[in-house]
């Protein structure tokens, strides 16, 4: 089951990639002010939660009488809504998470969301944004994954922990190197095999980025 996850940080043109990445996921969860992204992609999530801080009253009122179920939790509580959001779809049967307008603000808050995603790594997390897509790997969840788009850069940050990975068909390969938290060894690799690269990790959470450049090359999944 795949499920799409709308968080409050969209940028130009998030609303096109929303009802884009709605249309191919079983269930969206709009996360607090998410659900005004919706609200402009078109889209009727499944389910809106939070504690409606970002979100208007007016905007949650248009989308309870759209028919998606409304689930409120305190403004003081321990955890973000993105990890309420993450609980909410792995009790709805999710083995597969793709989360979107989630990067475009607050530096925190994108540590937290990243943080968020490497611990429900079973998931098999995607980042979707109109700038970058992103994948977490770990044993466990999806402990690999291949792109193709020769010349595209693309990056490896170790996510919480050191993470042990291995990296083909790319300008600067790695053999089980050990990529520790905040290492530049992973930073903008290249893709240089027309057939693609393959990126895996044996130990850790890897996130492999993958920015989307307007004068370059894009990777891609097959």
């Amino acid at each position: 089951m795949r499920v799409l996850l709308v968080a409050a940080a969209p940028r130009e043109g998030s609303e096109s990639l929303v009802a884009e990445l709605a249309a191919s996921a079983d269930m969206t969860i709009a996360v607090d002010g998410g659900g005004a992204v919706c609200l402009a992609a078109g889209v009727v999530p499944n389910v809106v939660l939070g504690d409606f801080d970002s979100l208007t009253p007016a905007a949650l009122e248009r989308i309870a009488e759209s028919g998606a179920w409304v689930v409120r939790f305190p403004a003081e509580k321990d955890e973000t809504d993105l990890e309420l959001a993450l609980a909410e779809a792995r009790s709805a049967g999710a083995d597969e998470v793709v989360l979107t307008c989630a990067t475009a603000e607050r530096l925190d808050h994108t540590l937290a969301a990243l943080g968020a995603l490497a611990a429900n790594a079973d998931l098999r997390p995607e980042l979707a944004e109109t700038d970058l897509s992103g994948w977490v790997l770990a044993p466990g969840g999806r402990d690999s994954v291949e792109l193709e788009g020769e010349g595209a850069t693309v990056s490896l940050v170790a996510l919480g922990s050191s993470a042990v990975v291995s990296a083909t068909g790319v300008r600067w390969p790695l053999e089980a190197a050990e990529l520790r938290p905040g290492s530049g060894l992973g930073i903008s690799n290249v893709i240089t095999d027309r057939a693609g690269a393959r990126f895996s990790v044996t130990s850790g959470s890897l996130l492999v980025l993958a920015p989307i450049l307007a004068d370059g090359p894009r990777a891609t999944m097959p």
